[in-house]
Parts: C-alpha cells; structure tokens; sequence
C-alpha cells in the first residue's frame, strides 16, 4: 500500500480487509460527510444523496480487499460514489420514479437500518475519543478544536491563539496524529 502523508487511514484499512468490521466503521463515520456532500452536489437531492451513500459503503465494504493503494483512500471511495449516483440516474428505474412520485409516497415512513450494538460502539468510541482530545496539551487541543468542531480557518485560529500560522497548522497536525494513533492503537484493537 502506498504511504503518503494523505493516507493517514492505511492502518484501518488494512484492518477493514481483513474484515475488521470496527475499522471500517471508523473509516465509514469518517469519509461519511465528505461522500454524502460530494453525492449532494452531484444529485441535489437529499434522500437520493443518503440512498447513494449508504449505497456506496456497502458496496466500498464489498470491494475493500482490491483496494491497493494506488490512490488516496477518498479518492478511491469517491470514484464509487459518483459511478453509483450516474448509474442511479441513467437507470429506467430512478426516471420512472421520479415520474410517478405522488403527494402520497412523499409520507412514507422508511424504517432505520441502524444496528445498536454498532450505535452503541460507534458512540463508545466518541466519547472515548473525545475523553482522550480532552487530554491533549492546551495548544493542540485548542488549535485543534476550534479547526475541527467550529470550523475556523487557519487565519482565523492564528488570530484568535495570537500565534503564527505554521504554528498553527503543526499543531493541528500532531493533534491529528495524535488522535489517529490513538485510535489505531486504542480502539480498533478492542
């Protein structure tokens, strides 16, 4: 497998093929967002855009063993994203759906195919990662939290931490290394 500073996810990986099926969760609850907003502005539709995703991971789930690494992990995720979602458009059957959409199929209720022992660990895990960025030296963990939970911009955090902007970015950086070895070595091992 290739290693590249963008492939921080190889261990997981590794561990999703060899049917590791919490590893893969890691992988999913992370790669989820970006997938489902990549199908969004594909589709511009919302429930196709759920459809397509959860679509997408079963099959990524499928086809995780003839990933090789010749590409970035999304990059790979991404190209079965978008091949399902044109496949979905050309299919007879989303253009007969879409012509026979009536006010009333509108008020289905779909059920949830959520798994609650997968809930259960998946919120397990959160928390314990939350417990552990707690723990992370002041600077890492502010840089990193106001980055990844309020979304500020590089410029932003330097402004608000009166600190440079490289210093910034190492220290997200290592927070992000941080985490991710502690999720490696933590919780895919439980």
């Amino acid at each position: 497998m290739v290693k590249n500073s963008n492939n921080d996810d190889s261990l997981l990986i590794k561990k999703a093929q060899d049917g590791n099926e919490r590893a893969f969760n890691l992988l999913m609850t992370k790669y989820y967002p970006r997938v489902y907003g990549s199908l969004y502005s594909f589709t511009k539709s919302k429930e196709d855009s759920e459809d397509l995703a959860q679509q997408t991971f079963i099959k990524v789930w499928q086809q995780i063993k003839s990933f090789r690494g010749d590409s970035a992990f999304f990059t790979w995720v991404y190209r079965i994203a978008i091949n399902l979602a044109k496949n979905h458009f050309v299919s007879s059957a989303y253009k007969k759906d879409k012509v026979n959409l009536s006010a009333d199929d509108l008020e289905i209720d779909v059920p949830s195919f959520s798994n609650p022992e997968i809930d259960l660990m998946h919120d397990e895990s959160l928390n314990k990662i939350k417990t552990y960025v707690e723990k992370l030296p002041e600077s890492l963990k502010t840089a990193f939290t106001l980055r990844e939970t309020e979304g500020k911009s590089y410029e932003e955090i330097s402004i608000i931490t009166e600190t440079p902007i490289g210093t910034v970015r190492s220290r997200i950086f290592r927070a992000r290394e941080n985490i991710l070895t502690f999720i490696s070595e933590e919780l895919v091992d439980e």
